[in-house]
């Protein structure tokens, strides 16, 4: 990449580097474009990216793992329910119906 720059963020340990590492490649960067370098006690992760990228991938970068997790979960979530329709539809209406039933329980 002739006109590329470089992103980077130093992590305290090997296992959060490579986590942050994985959350790039599943953002569609490039595996062979990101480094873990050891610097002391550190670890660098730096990627080679196009100028108007690079805000993403600091963005990711310095993002919480939590809440990668999560948006990951949620969308898993989200697709199992869109591929089960019905199963769906039935549990809510069962839900529904134990509700109903305990709030009218004298």
């Amino acid at each position: 990449m002739s006109d590329s720059v470089v992103a980077s963020v130093s992590f305290s340990s090997l296992r959060l580097a490579r986590a942050a590492r994985d959350r790039l490649a599943r953002a569609g960067f490039a595996r062979n474009s990101i480094d873990i370098v050891r610097h002391d006690d550190d670890f660098a992760v730096a990627i080679n990216t196009r100028p108007e990228n690079k805000d993403r991938a600091e963005r990711i970068l310095t993002g919480s793992p939590l809440a990668d997790d999560l948006r990951r979960t949620g969308e898993s979530v989200a697709a199992a329910v869109n591929d089960n329709r019905g199963l769906a539809l039935g549990l809510a209406a069962l839900a529904g119906f134990a509700l109903y039933g305990l709030t009218r329980r004298r």
